[in-house]
């Protein structure tokens, strides 16, 4: 008996132990949490203090404390308090739900500093972070590591996510990612850094992200492209303090005077009132967190409402947009003053300043306005036949090809027939679907490049040559122009900072035991820019003049001007590259860039051949009878030498 009771106290004894572990205190907000217990450290802080929540961070800290989303994405601008939050979030955890987190940010070296200015303050003037420490702060530890932070129940790691070596071998319940922007969008070749560093996460009940960055280029923000992936995304709205008309605030309405940034004043979007930045503390206590179509969260209750006031769900995915007007920082004239400057110096030709201002401030990413072709194409549409009757101004027909690898495997290319002046007619423009490594691919790009043409005035023409690029699969293209050199059919490869003719000097490529076939270097650059001076300056038809067949739609078009010429600097040095504008394939670009490189590499002289084509009979009489008389002149008549060159190798 007594053996039952001791067996009892034990399971009793066992009961009460595992209570004790799995005790946590009353549930508390993470911005209530960080208004009883964080501290601002003097080392990162402006001022010195106890925290003290701004209006517009209320939700967000809430958000980032919810279990019910997964994911937060923050596209912000600088001196909004991103940083301190996550120090919060970081606390919060560690003291109040006792979780393993993982803190990136984009280097090594970035993560050091990060635990040097930010994490240690933190531990050492914040108490209750403190006491959870497994050890002193002050003192050298394998708890108190400039990597790793041991708490009383959970971990902290902090990480560069330049490696991928960085991203394995640890289980977290919450991964934050500071600058996102600046980390590497594929990770040594392994992924992204949010897809590498949300997998850490897998195992736990309560998984977690959170994501904030300052957007930098369009094209690359990674801070975008989870922003586009969020549910729902959230703005600050505000009262106007004089119509009370609820509105987020934005930059067209920042006004001021003429070079006085001094004078700014925020313009309501409503009725025009005139608001000076000493109100906004107060519209910003009456804001609300709302989505575009009116859906709302209501800090007192923790809850989701759409537009009619009806209760909905919190997104797995929420996202956040708070840009440099809603700073307690910085003020609206500080603003104005460094827009100012920027417009300055971009007058002088140097946009550094503009895209910081852009990125920093407004916390928008960067897309620069470059060189680029916006008109409509109407008007360069024609009527006719791109096969059977191509006009009688052809003289040269030849093609520039491009091999395309990837899940969406292809062969596109463009047929373009030239006349005097280079005046140039796109006769087809046509995909090959399929990867480059079958046979079958191929014997459809030799179908296209083998078609006849007949002028209206009856004259047969074929192509004459052909530019194939060879960036991609180099060996198959070399299989496929090497058997082809007589016809002019080339491969080619782009060199964007070249110098020189559009068509270099072929060289041979191909190693020994594999077929070796000649390549034509193009400058692109010069092609790019006769191609666009054609497109935007030549009006009418002759030399120079680009036509188009009437069935090109707009999917043509914004390829062949898919890119603009932009400045860049390179160690101070202003140069120009083109850059293939954002969400635009521009592969019929490219086409034409080898069909004009192949045109200049055959050299046809256009004028004579519009000539000699013009004396050509367009239907050559068939002989059906001979006589003595005729096989006598054929025996006395001296044969015709052959000529070189290559406009009658291509006839």
């Amino acid at each position: 008996m007594s053996i039952l009771r001791i067996s009892l106290k034990q399971v009793y004894d066992a009961i009460a132990r595992a209570g004790s572990v799995i005790r946590s205190p009353i549930p508390m907000l993470m911005s209530e949490w960080a208004d009883n217990n964080f501290y601002l450290s003097a080392e990162s802080s402006g001022i010195e203090g106890r925290w003290q929540c701004y209006p517009y961070q209320v939700a967000i800290l809430n958000w980032m404390g919810s279990d019910d989303i997964r994911t937060l994405t923050w596209r912000k601008s600088a001196r909004t308090g991103y940083t301190k939050c996550l120090l919060i979030c970081f606390g919060y955890n560690a003291t109040h739900r006792k979780r393993s987190q993982l803190i990136y940010q984009p280097t090594d070296s970035d993560a050091k500093d990060f635990v040097r200015d930010e994490i240690d303050p933190t531990l050492r003037d914040v108490a209750i972070v403190r006491e959870q420490l497994r050890c002193d702060p002050e003192t050298k530890s394998p708890y108190n590591t400039h990597e790793k932070k041991a708490f009383k129940g959970c971990i902290l790691d902090i990480k560069g996510g330049k490696s991928g070596r960085n991203y394995r071998r640890m289980t977290k319940d919450l991964v934050m990612y500071d600058e996102l922007d600046g980390f590497a969008k594929d990770i040594d070749g392994e992924g992204s850094p949010t897809s590498l560093g949300d997998k850490r996460t897998d195992a736990s009940p309560f998984p977690k992200s959170l994501r904030g960055s300052t957007p930098r280029e369009k094209e690359t923000s990674q801070i975008e492209q989870s922003l586009r992936e969020a549910d729902m995304v959230f703005e600050r709205y505000l009262p106007c303090p004089h119509c009370g008309v609820m509105q987020k605030l934005q930059w067209k309405n920042i006004v001021f005077e003429k070079n006085e940034p001094e004078t700014a004043k925020y313009a309501c979007d409503a009725n025009g009132c005139v608001i000076d930045y000493s109100e906004y503390p107060d519209m910003d206590a009456g804001g609300q967190w709302q989505t575009a179509n009116g859906d709302y969260y209501d800090e007192e209750q923790d809850l989701f409402f759409d537009s009619a006031g009806e209760i909905i769900s919190p997104p797995r995915h929420i996202g956040v947009i708070l840009w440099g007007a809603y700073s307690y920082n910085k003020t609206w004239s500080d603003g104005v003053y460094d827009f100012l400057t920027a417009r300055k110096e971009q007058k002088k030709g140097d946009l550094t300043k503009l895209k910081s201002w852009t990125n920093l401030y407004l916390g928008e990413s960067y897309e620069e306005k470059g060189e680029r072709i916006e008109q409509k194409w109407e008007d360069r549409l024609e009527d006719y036949d791109t096969r059977n009757a191509i006009p009688n101004g052809i003289v040269f027909i030849n093609a520039g090809v491009d091999v395309q690898g990837g899940k969406n495997a292809r062969i596109e290319g463009e047929i373009v027939g030239w006349g005097i002046g280079e005046e140039s007619w796109s006769l087809d423009y046509f995909t090959i679907k399929g990867q480059p490594e079958q046979q079958h691919v191929w014997d459809h790009l030799e179908e296209k490049l083998t078609q006849i043409f007949t002028r209206e005035d009856g004259v047969v023409l074929r192509i004459g040559g052909a530019c194939i690029d060879s960036g991609y699969l180099a060996d198959e293209v070399f299989k496929f122009t090497a058997p082809r050199r007589r016809r002019n059919i080339y491969a080619s490869k782009g060199k964007a900072q070249s110098v020189g003719p559009i068509a270099g000097v072929p060289g041979w490529q191909g190693s020994k035991g594999k077929i070796r076939a000649l390549q034509i270097p193009i400058n692109t650059g010069d092609a790019k820019e006769i191609i666009y001076t054609r497109l935007e300056d030549i009006d009418k038809p002759g030399p120079g003049y680009c036509h188009f067949p009437a069935h090109y739609d707009d999917t043509y078009f914004m390829g062949l001007t898919a890119e603009e010429k932009r400045t860049k600097y390179v160690k101070g040095v202003q140069r120009k590259e083109w850059v293939v504008i954002s969400k635009r394939r521009n592969e019929p670009l490219d086409c034409r860039v080898y069909a004009t490189a192949s045109l200049r590499h055959c050299n046809p002289r256009l004028p004579i051949l519009a000539a000699r084509l013009k004396k050509q009979p367009a239907v050559p009489e068939k002989k059906t009878q001979t006589n003595s008389n005729t096989i006598s002149s054929r025996k006395k008549s001296r044969p015709s030498r052959r000529r070189g060159g290559f406009v009658n190798g291509w006839k």
